[in-house]
């Protein structure tokens, strides 16, 4: 049995997108779980789109997710080179195409742009479909050979078959029939000599090994001429699957306009690798146990194509930030540290914090964050000294104005005043570290003293120590800004 290899094949002209994810996650997968390889392709024969920057995001998204390629472009291989501007180079694809040429399956073509405009416009106005209508594959042999002899620009054409139907045999789909009279007679090889996608995609893979080829069902339409060119070359055929589309929730394919697509985007707001792989697994495949919420490693061992679902999935972020938020709670918490790190120092002054308590406040607030930015931001009651209390608005709903009056209210409350004070005489009489224990001690000798239940307690002092009416618990703020900070916060009131 050949060994399974796989392959995608992005082209470097913006940023990386979540689909080349997508689809690059279930190459991996299927690859990995028979012991096969994965490869990375550059194909940059546009050169006037290319982005050597765009390469290089290609690469990093590519590690950042953990899919790790064992042949491509920066890492060699032995079917090499892995861009299609450096195959170019070695007039790889001409001679395929001249070969087609010398075989009798394509044929020169030496129309003008002008003549294949009137040809469109003819047909548009026959309300027919638009496509080539052959007239230089009736050319003879001694006609040909004057054209090339005086040099006429052309290009090479696949001598598409009139008659009879091609029959794509996709794993996902069953047989797939297209009649082969609607099909055009596609360009292979350009007049200045770069090849079409068609061309330098199949021979790339044939060349490469690849054995299977799993993309996007937007692909399904070209593939009867892919199969007709591996007919013609008189080679095995690969494997096709074709993937469902990610859709926006409309069930449009998913786009920029409605959502995010880059996924630099999604790393710079801090989704986890892990999240985003589960995420992208979960858009059309599922577990075998039909759990939600699994590592790259357990869909490797339990994969199959067996569990595709061809409806559109719906790239739902409410759906992500779920998944993240659990992965966010799996993670070892002094790895959860580090990747969070940076996103707290763009906010805060860290230096006001020890690593211990860093820990413990990112161990709390993980617990409802969405991602790293989240994280760092929804932590702000820890590291922020100075604010201001909140005061009604205009603007405000009927449930926001009353909870910041109620804040208002407990601050002119005799019962808060006083609850304050002795906040404060505790605190004063305390070392500077105050474990939680010891904050929880502290807030319930306040209650037993006064009398009094936690929301005329708790509500005054949390208003002087956070600005807030709600979030974490007082003791945890207590213990993790200390006495001097909690100190300084009332009495700036």
């Amino acid at each position: 049995m050949k060994k399974i290899r796989t392959r995608i094949a992005p082209s470097p002209t913006g940023d990386p997108h979540v689909g080349t994810a997508y689809i690059g996650l279930f190459n991996y997968a299927y690859s990995k779980h028979n012991g096969g390889d994965f490869l990375l392709r550059i194909e940059d024969t546009d050169r006037t789109r290319y982005s050597e920057t765009s390469e290089a995001q290609i690469f990093e998204a590519m590690k950042w997710l953990g899919l790790y390629y064992d042949e491509g472009p920066d890492n060699g291989g032995p079917y090499g080179p892995y861009r299609q501007s450096e195959r170019m180079e070695q007039d790889v694809y001409a001679k395929y195409a001249e070969d087609l040429v010398k075989k009798g399956e394509a044929y020169y073509c030496f129309c003008t742009n002008e003549r294949l405009e009137k040809l469109r416009e003819r047909q548009k106005a026959m309300k027919i479909a638009p496509g080539y209508d052959g007239l230089c594959r009736k050319l003879t042999k001694e006609e040909i050979d004057k054209k090339i002899e005086d040099k006429v620009e052309h290009i090479i054409r696949l001598k598409m078959p009139y008659e009879g139907q091609t029959v794509v045999k996709d794993k996902l789909r069953g047989d797939v029939f297209f009649d082969n009279s609607k099909i055009d007679d596609q360009v292979l090889l350009k007049s200045d000599g770069f090849p079409t996608y068609h061309l330098a995609n199949i021979v790339d893979d044939h060349l490469m090994g690849v054995t299977d080829v799993i993309r996007a069902e937007e692909w399904i339409a070209s593939t009867p001429k892919h199969v007709q060119l591996y007919k013609a070359f008189g080679w095995d055929e690969p494997n096709w699957y074709h993937m469902p589309l990610l859709r926006n929730a409309d069930k449009t394919k998913i786009s920029k306009r409605k959502n995010p697509v880059s996924l630099n985007y999604y790393k710079e707001e801090g989704y986890l690798k892990e999240g985003m792989l589960n995420f992208l697994a979960l858009m059309g495949w599922s577990m075998p146990d039909g759990r939600e919420i699994f590592t790259l490693d357990e869909m490797i061992k339990d994969f199959s194509f067996d569990r595709i679902s061809l409806g559109g999935p719906v790239f739902d972020l409410v759906k992500l930030a779920w998944v993240n938020n659990q992965h966010m709670r799996l993670k070892d918490l002094d790895e959860l540290m580090k990747l969070a790190r940076p996103y707290y120092e763009n906010l805060y002054d860290m230096s006001a914090i020890s690593d211990e308590k860093f820990k413990r406040v990112v161990e709390i607030v993980r617990e409802g964050a969405h991602t790293l930015k989240e994280l760092a931001s929804l932590s702000s009651v820890y590291f922020v000294d100075k604010f201001s209390l909140p005061v009604v608005t205009e603007d405000m709903n009927k449930k926001e104005r009353k909870s910041v009056t109620r804040l208002l209210e407990a601050l002119e409350n005799e019962k808060g005043k006083e609850a304050i004070k002795l906040f404060k005489e505790k605190i004063s009489n305390e070392n500077e570290e105050i474990s939680e224990a010891r904050a929880i001690e502290i807030l319930d000798e306040i209650k037993q003293t006064l009398n009094e239940g936690p929301s005329v307690v708790m509500m005054p002092i949390r208003a002087l120590l956070t600005g807030q009416s709600k979030g974490p618990d007082l003791y945890t703020i207590i213990s993790v800004i200390g006495k001097t900070r909690t100190l300084n916060r009332i009495n700036q009131f």
